[in-house]
């Protein structure tokens, strides 16, 4: 009797630790996230010109010089870009103006019933009368702490500042729920657009409040109604597309946008995943390499192949938080603990924490092709019905349970964030590229084509062959793909913009 009293005294005190230790390591997470979001400015000013050669800077390392010079030699021609002075520094007194970049912490009532203090990146032009307002939706980031509200002079920042605000645009772009400051839960990641929209919607309520304490907003009368633009890229593309969407068919969320002085004008969405049940769950769960019919027309299977374990990582975090289900059930444990086949665990983890996880790699302040990196290795021959993940088999099925991509609750939830077939009448311009390695062009033929059987009107597709810009590439042809083509498709929606202003 006394030595069953031991054992489970023994067992009760191993439980304490395990506990305290979970605790210690989640508590060192949150006080390094605080730490770092303390350590970055709330605050920047830059000229134009600082603007404009830090966008240099980026284009060059990531398109190479001569690439660089090629494009901006199509730019200058093709009338479907904007004409700025971003590659024109003749007006050189115009590039004195300054840019001011505000790190905007506001609440959002997104979730039901559950208000969340997050944060923004607000952006104001050199100008006391804008042109308008650009609402933009950025694309999936790697990392909580990887945001442009905490990152001015990250590349995500400085091309909304350059191409948008240099241009007299004020520019809002919500870091997201559980993003930033609002770093202790899962961003509820493309399956939950309506949440990510109402984020957008509260962060023009928090710009709006701002000016008014700042004394930058003219008090509002029935003249100064500022055209407001919305757009974003990749993942933020498909929120751009559902802002739309809400805005036409529910009176009282337009209501809230046009008592800000605001009457949605554009929604110019690009490269966006607008087809999560027929398109994008069936491009992760096949292998594009080898892949000889090229079904989804992707242009090289090297980014789909590096990027696939953080898209299925996004995706299983915000499914299991959002929809209360147990993440062991949805992912190969192996990956989920950041278990290395093939190299030192430190390449796959955040630290050394017993506790060690995807989720908590996310905490980490590292930047986004380092994290990236981490789940790729964590990624690699994992096992699963005796097939493994590698780069000559990219399909993200060894990742997962056997029979989670197959489970109706999370394949409902796909089909619910689809947006396909819907009547539009307020102006929408689709921006694609033709192949699309890492979000298939198929998803805003899918959209376009649905909405045309809608009835609607005012709507227009852009889709841009490849070969007309180039880039570096590690695998193919030097032209440009889904990572790359950021940097020049806001000026194409800078264009749509522009177009559309009296």
């Amino acid at each position: 009797m006394i030595k069953r009293i031991l054992i489970l005294f023994a067992l009760f005190s191993a439980c304490i630790s395990a506990n305290a230790l979970q605790l210690t390591a989640d508590e060192k997470l949150t006080l390094q996230a605080e730490s770092y979001i303390a350590s970055r400015p709330a605050e920047s000013t830059m000229s134009i010109l600082e603007v404009f050669n830090n966008y240099q800077r980026l284009q060059q390392r990531w398109i190479g010089q001569d690439n660089a010079g090629y494009n901006q030699i199509v730019i200058a021609t093709n009338p479907l870009f904007a004409k700025t002075q971003l590659f024109n520094r003749q007006n050189l007194a115009e590039s004195e103006g300054k840019i001011t970049f505000v790190r905007l912490n506001y609440t959002t009532n997104a979730l039901p019933n559950s208000p969340q203090n997050v944060s923004g990146l607000l952006i104001l032009p050199p100008t006391k009368s804008p042109k308008g307002v650009i609402l933009f939706f950025h694309s999936t980031i790697s990392g909580k702490l990887n945001v442009p509200s905490l990152h001015f002079e990250d590349y995500k920042a400085q091309m909304l500042a350059a191409i948008f605000a240099a241009n007299g645009y004020m520019v809002v772009s919500p870091d997201y729920i559980g993003l930033g400051r609002n770093f202790a839960i899962p961003h509820p990641y493309i399956l939950y657009p309506r949440y990510n929209v109402s984020d957008g919607r509260d962060m023009l309520v928090a710009t709006h409040e701002y000016l008014q304490a700042k004394k930058l907003l003219l008090p509002l009368d029935n003249k100064t109604i500022l055209p407001l633009f919305v757009s974003g890229y990749s993942e933020g593309a498909s929120y751009a597309l559902w802002f739309s969407r809400i805005y036409q068919s529910e009176p009282d969320f337009a209501k809230t946008v046009t008592q800000l002085g605001l009457k949605l004008r554009k929604t110019v969405p690009i490269d966006g995943a607008y087809n999560l049940s027929g398109v994008m769950f069936p491009f992760l769960l096949t292998s594009q390499v080898n892949d000889s019919n090229n079904a989804f027309q992707i242009q090289s299977s090297f980014w789909g192949s590096l990027l696939k374990p953080s898209l299925l990582t996004n995706v299983s975090l915000a499914f299991a938080y959002y929809n209360q289900r147990s993440i062991n059930s949805f992912l190969n444990p192996d990956f989920f603990h950041g278990e290395c086949s093939i190299i030192p665990t430190k390449w796959c983890r955040a630290s050394d924490f017993s506790s060690a996880n995807i989720n908590d790699l996310l905490f980490t302040p590292s930047k986004t092709m380092t994290l990236v990196l981490k789940l790729f290795w964590a990624a690699i021959w994992k096992s699963s019905s005796g097939v493994i993940y590698s780069p000559l088999f990219n399909s993200v099925a060894p990742l997962m349970r056997d029979g989670a991509a197959s489970d109706h609750e999370l394949l409902a939830q796909a089909s619910q964030a689809d947006i396909l077939n819907w009547q539009s009448h307020n102006p929408i311009t689709l921006i694609s590229l033709a192949h699309d390695s890492l979000v298939p062009e198929q998803n805003s033929a899918d959209a376009y084509n649905g909405m045309i059987h809608a009835n609607s009107t005012n709507l227009k597709y852009i889709k841009l062959a490849n070969s007309q810009l180039h880039a570096r590439a590690l695998f193919g042809a030097n032209v440009v793909d889904h990572v790359s083509f950021e940097l020049y498709a806001l000026l194409i929606a800078l264009n749509e913009f522009e177009d559309s202003q009296p």
